[in-house]
């Protein structure tokens, strides 16, 4: 018998109202999907702070078209956006709001199923994911400031920590001494990334990246918009580091001028906005051009790492998942089953679908 979708309902959970040093948590947008037999799946849709009521929005406008559709299908779901309700000219919010439905409808399906999702997939390319932490501040941070976040993740475990020390404005210089500054607290056993936020032109991308070369990054990020794919190989001719980019790319369609061009090292396709199956789809293209993949994950640290999780597992040419420990907790209130980071790695999951379960009536007061 065929198991059909009755109900599609986001939920927006507003960003964290208390000032902070650090970031205060963004809007997370989580889409709630039903069955007729009663199975309930949890996804979740990438956002940025003042589009999370349009997310929403087009949630409940996409569920108009899936509501009465089989919940098994769903490798429908991608063509369906692009070409039919997307017109073949979706935005954010379109892929977004597919994304999250598609987790869920994994959800549902490995719940049927009683395995976890990464193994409906085919299983898993790696004994753990490997996880890295992000300490990003929208706020200027001093040196020492830095220094102190980055040593407590560093002692907790992980590996690399990215940071953004050349944001608001900061010159080459002061930048350079808050990386010095955590370099000396994190010590020679940490990498360090660092990311530009597409707020630098090539050439002041090139002075920085040449500024920063004693530091032997693990890779630099997204100096400027990854649209110019010809500008992108042109710094990469130019620096030493890694080049990393692609989070604002919803589809492989975004990524193959990137790849032709080979024109970065590693790219970071978002979970919550392309979904697991073109993650690992973005992922298969970039490979034989010998690029490898860290998905990005600014989304919440329970199901958006989730989801992350059980992509990265069918990932062959996997570098590490986003994390933002600073946010590890946030959802502890309303769901169990948050994957826990040991030793900056996360074990497989054992439970069924995604392993997120939500407390559903703490989760009515977020309906949107």
């Amino acid at each position: 018998m065929t198991d059909r979708i009755t109900s599609i309902i986001p939920h927006v959970i507003p960003a964290d109202p208390e000032p902070h040093p650090w970031w205060s948590h963004k809007p997370y947008v989580l889409v709630r999907v039903e069955t007729e037999d009663g199975i309930i799946g949890w996804g979740e849709c990438h956002t940025l702070t003042f589009r999370e009521e349009a997310i929403a929005t087009m949630v409940r406008t996409v569920a108009e078209q899936l509501v009465g559709q089989p919940a098994g299908d769903v490798r429908k779901l991608l063509p369906m956006a692009f070409n039919s309700f997307g017109q073949q000219r979706p935005g954010l919010e379109v892929y977004c709001a597919f994304a999250g439905i598609e987790i869920a409808l994994w959800d549902i399906l490995g719940q049927r199923l009683n395995a976890p999702v990464y193994k409906l997939l085919g299983g898993a390319c790696h004994d753990t994911i490997p996880v890295y932490a992000n300490i990003f501040s929208p706020t200027p941070q001093t040196p020492d400031a830095l220094a102190e976040i980055a040593a407590q993740q560093a002692a907790a475990g992980h590996h690399t920590i990215k940071l953004y020390p050349f944001l608001n404005g900061t010159s080459i210089s002061d930048g350079v001494a808050a990386l010095a500054a955590v370099k000396d607290a994190v010590g020679t056993g940490v990498g360090l990334a660092i990311d530009l936020w597409r707020h630098a032109t090539p050439s002041q991308a090139l002075d920085i990246a040449r500024a920063v070369e004693p530091f032997d990054l693990v890779w630099i990020e997204d100096p400027f918009a990854p649209t110019d794919a010809k500008a992108m190989r042109q710094l990469r001719d130019q620096m030493k580091q890694p080049l990393l980019t692609g989070e604002t790319l919803p589809s492989r369609r975004e990524f193959v001028d990137l790849v032709e061009q080979r024109a970065v090292d590693i790219i970071n396709p978002d979970i919550c906005l392309s979904g697991i199956l073109e993650l690992q789809a973005i992922a298969a293209l970039v490979e034989p051009a010998f690029i490898t993949v860290s998905p990005h994950n600014s989304n919440s640290m329970a199901l958006g790492s989730a989801a992350g999780v059980h992509a990265s597992f069918g990932i062959t040419n996997l570098a590490s998942l986003e994390t933002f420990p600073l946010f590890e907790e946030k959802l502890d209130r309303l769901c169990e089953g948050r994957l826990p980071i040991v030793q900056g790695h996360i074990a497989p999951p054992d439970a069924p679908g995604i392993g997120i379960r939500f407390d559903e009536a703490a989760m009515a007061t977020f309906r949107f």
